[in-house]
């Protein structure tokens, strides 16, 4: 027979507990978290507050939760969470919240009153998170073997979109907001080229791809596969595959509507020293660190860390190895060493790790893959699809083998304790 609790203290408890581990898990939804990890955090909360069983089922909007206290009494609950950012300095908040309470376990009003904090708090400045989207699109068009012109040209750009993003954009679908951001950015790079700002339109618009391509969310889909979130994480892939065929539909649109007119194209793409091309990406990644509003204690470890990793892969293609096991190399490096900044930092892994290889992301691929079915040539198209497969397959290949080893250590040091 089932038990129904009657004391009416004990359930207000139970039902306060799960809903104020479900705003903590909801945050780190909201902000850019894996599900894993929101799942984790509101099991650990609740047994830290004495529950005897928990269950958690989140996806990318939804988590479903239940509980149990010793005393028997029982609470289910739903949370709905329709739109979600990358916003890191929230995501460690949260965090932060989730360790405290983990380790303290204060009373329930002191617990509310530390996620009301969070709440409370002020969001990145424009002036800091805009100017990140400018130094993103313009580090990444000298990273492919644009200019200065064209680095000037994607920095312009990047400043309008991140701008418009953060202001303009926010209620607009996220799929609409693709496209007309892909389109805008596609029309852009070509004025800029007509007026004479930008020299090369290609390493332009690639530059300005970077800061569409959904690298972050790909990479969150393969670590929610890999802790076997199987329906998560087969949501977020075809999310990101759908953004990235929205972006290539919004630029092919833009190539389309300005393709008659006169373009001086200027040189094609440079090879630079290995030096620029470093500096580049060590750029970059702190670009996408502001954009993603990643505290500033955190950027030398996201440069440092942006730096190296696209080092092991350049070092790699000198050494004659193939894009995929660049790819692969770069990634292990990327993902082992954001371990280590989590630890060392005391902060959420996803941090690092997805700003780490951003760098190796192939939007230079996807622009040339566009090309070249925009222009019918097959062989290109061919060689730049397989190239741009082989590069997202050797991240996610090394990403998983990282994840799946420390997550086997963990358990095993669990098992041990």
């Amino acid at each position: 027979m089932e038990f129904i609790p009657t004391d009416a203290s004990a359930r207000s408890f139970a039902d306060r507990l799960l809903c104020l581990a479900l705003d903590v898990g909801e945050g780190v939804l909201k902000n850019g978290g894996e599900v894993h990890r929101v799942e984790d955090t509101v099991e650990r909360i609740c047994h830290a507050y004495g529950a005897a069983h928990i269950e958690v089922f989140a996806i990318t909007t939804l988590i479903l939760a239940s509980v149990r206290m010793e005393d028997g009494s029982y609470s289910s609950q739903i949370r709905r969470v329709p739109r979600s950012a990358n916003d890191f300095s929230r995501l460690e908040d949260y965090n932060r919240v989730s360790r405290e309470v983990c380790f303290d376990t204060p009373s329930l009003d002191a617990f509310d009153e530390k996620i009301k904090a969070v709440k409370k708090q002020k969001s990145y400045p424009w002036w800091l998170t805009v100017p990140g989207g400018g130094l993103t699109a313009g580090m990444f068009a000298i990273l492919f073997g644009g200019s200065l012109r064209d680095c000037l040209a994607g920095f312009l750009i990047g400043v309008l979109l991140s701008w418009l993003s953060t202001s303009h954009f926010r209620n607009i679908n996220a799929l609409a907001k693709t496209v007309i951001m892909s389109l805008l950015a596609g029309v852009l790079s070509y004025a800029l080229v007509l007026v004479g700002l930008g020299q090369n339109l290609d390493m332009i618009m690639i530059g300005t791809i970077m800061l569409l391509i959904p690298g972050l969310a790909f990479g969150n889909a393969m670590r929610d596969l890999l802790c076997g979130d199987i329906l998560a994480g087969i949501l977020k892939t075809v999310q990101s595959c759908l953004t990235a065929i929205l972006i290539a539909c919004g630029f092919l649109i833009s190539i389309l509507l300005m393709q008659e007119t006169s373009v001086a194209q200027g040189l094609s793409a440079i090879s630079h020293a290995f030096a620029v091309q470093l500096i580049a990406a060590v750029l970059g990644t702190v670009g996408f660190a502001l954009m993603f509003c990643m505290r500033l204690k955190y950027l030398p470890a996201a440069a440092v860390g942006g730096g190296l990793t696209y080092g092991v892969y350049l070092l790699c293609g000198v050494l004659g190895a193939t894009v995929f096991v660049s790819a692969f190399l770069a990634a292990v490096f990327a993902a082992l060493f954001s371990e280590l900044c989590a630890r060392g930092l005391h902060a959420p892994t996803v941090l690092f790790v997805s700003l780490f290889t951003i760098s190796i992301v192939p939007g230079g691929g996807l622009y040339y893959t566009m090309s070249a079915l925009l222009s019918g040539n097959r062989e290109t198209l061919s060689s730049n699809f397989t190239s741009t497969l082989l590069i997202s397959a050797g991240l996610a290949a090394g990403t998983m083998l990282v994840t799946i080893a420390v997550g086997a250590f963990k358990s095993r040091k669990k098992i041990r304790t």
